[in-house]
């Protein structure tokens, strides 16, 4: 029982969190707005993001994340000439007209701040590389953002405005007549707030993940973040750069972007701190159940000294003759097992039987039986095996009608106290065996 705690410890830490790892992060590279304006001169533009989160590892690969972030997205586009499309409407004298506009050098810029929400599902492999000692990991994570919009604005300009007014019932085009808002104007701008909305973002990103010390981590990869919804509310009237008021005979000039989604791709670098990252966990439990199966092999090693010197003190006086007995069942041994047998066979049980026997006539005595093994095979399932082994015969014991409160225990030596070197077989097969140790005993009076 006390051999096989370790296990069952590591194994009950996995069952819950590997890590808790927070990050600061930065990063930055292609940020803009997708629409479609025909006949423009579009650009992509540039911007970044930067945020914080945190990410919970369920296994030591997967792990779920979130945060908050900010997020900066540019575009503008250009038309070197620009002809609305003509609309009417009732001019100041109350007569139907249809107002035309073209512009020369007209140029938008829009830039767009969001705030946003990743949920993010990671995967991440332990990678080392002699030509990148400090290499750790490599990772992959896919997921959602959720865009609130912050901020939105859109910068206007043209060189030049050329409005008319075509009235029909007259057959005429008014085209110079300022104070009515006709004619030719020049170098006009404005800035405008971009009416937003939420956007649903999906969003991907892998990297190599670099060990730092053993708190902190850096991340460094690549990322694409791509809108699937407009970020900015559909226009009323959407084509139209130049507003016309027919009763003030004035204009003001508007933008044209009308639905622009984000989209983002670029670099990351991310610094992990905190509890430590998954795969640290892992090591670190490994390490612990290391420490604990250490102390356990040192406790038994003291508790073999303390049992020398126990039968050594024995040998006197009038325990000599039962000392000769325990020594019998001592040096009992119950080899040659199948590299994975675990309950005596046939021939095995003449040798337990004689054990059997010289306990039943010394009740006093109390003893732990150990399986042993070879040194082929993995260790976690020698340590199994070699478990399995002493329980087969505890309850073989049991049956025989041995009290079981005389057992303080059974475990697993797995490879460790070989009889013999495991250089060949036939030494291999006296390694595989059960053995009777005895923790103390209780001199019958008169003897």
């Amino acid at each position: 029982m006390k051999k096989i705690l370790p296990i069952f410890l590591t194994l009950l830490m996995g069952t819950h969190a590997f890590a808790n790892d927070f990050f600061a992060y930065i990063g930055g590279g292609l940020s803009t707005l997708m629409y479609d304006m025909k006949g423009s001169d579009k650009s992509n533009g540039f911007g970044g993001l930067f945020g914080f989160g945190y990410n919970y590892f369920f296994t030591p690969n997967w792990g779920v994340g979130s945060g908050l972030e900010i997020a900066f997205y540019n575009a503008e586009f250009k038309f070197k000439e620009y002809k609305q499309p003509p609309y009417t409407l009732v001019d100041f004298e109350g007569n139907e007209m249809e107002f035309r506009s073209t512009l020369n050098g007209y140029k938008e810029e829009q830039s767009v701040m969001l705030l946003q929400i990743p949920l993010m599902l990671q995967y991440q492999r332990d990678y080392s590389c002699d030509k990148f000692p400090k290499l750790y990991a490599l990772y992959a994570a896919a997921g959602t953002k959720i865009g609130i919009p912050l901020t939105g604005d859109n910068k206007i300009t043209a060189d030049s405005v050329k409005n008319s007014g075509y009235r029909r019932f007259e057959d005429y085009e008014y085209k110079t007549q300022k104070f009515m808002g006709f004619g030719t104007f020049a170098d006009q701008k404005d800035e405008k707030e971009l009416p937003l909305q939420t956007a649903v973002l999906l969003s991907a990103e892998a990297g190599a993940k670099w060990k730092l010390n053993e708190t902190y981590r850096l991340y460094t990869g690549a990322y694409i973040d791509y809108g699937l919804n407009s970020v900015t509310k559909r226009r009323h009237h959407p084509g139209r750069a130049i507003e016309y008021n027919s009763q003030e005979r004035t204009f003001a000039i508007e933008n044209l972007v009308d639905e622009a989604a984000p989209l983002a791709i670029g670099l990351k670098v991310k610094l992990s701190f905190g509890a430590g990252s998954a795969v640290a966990e892992t090591e670190k439990i490994a390490k612990e159940a290391e420490n604990k199966q250490r102390e356990l092999l040192e406790a038994n090693a003291i508790a073999a000294e303390k049992e020398a010197a126990r039968l050594a003190s024995i040998q006197e006086g009038k325990a000599a003759h039962l000392q000769a007995r325990i020594d019998s069942i001592q040096n009992q041994v119950l080899n040659d097992f199948h590299i994975t047998q675990t309950k005596p066979s046939e021939k095995q049980i003449p040798a337990l039987d004689a054990i059997i026997a010289l306990l039943k006539d010394h009740p006093e005595l109390r003893f732990y039986i150990n399986g042993h093994t070879c040194d082929q095979g993995d260790k976690e399932i020698n340590r199994i095996v070699g478990y399995e082994r002493a329980k087969a015969v505890k309850d073989y014991v049991i049956s025989k009608g041995i009290d079981e409160n005389r057992i303080l225990g059974i475990g697993s030596k797995l490879y460790y106290e070989p009889l013999v070197p495991n250089t060949s077989e036939e030494n291999r097969r006296k390694n595989r065996r059960v053995e009777f140790v005895i923790e103390k005993w209780l001199p019958p009076d008169g003897n």
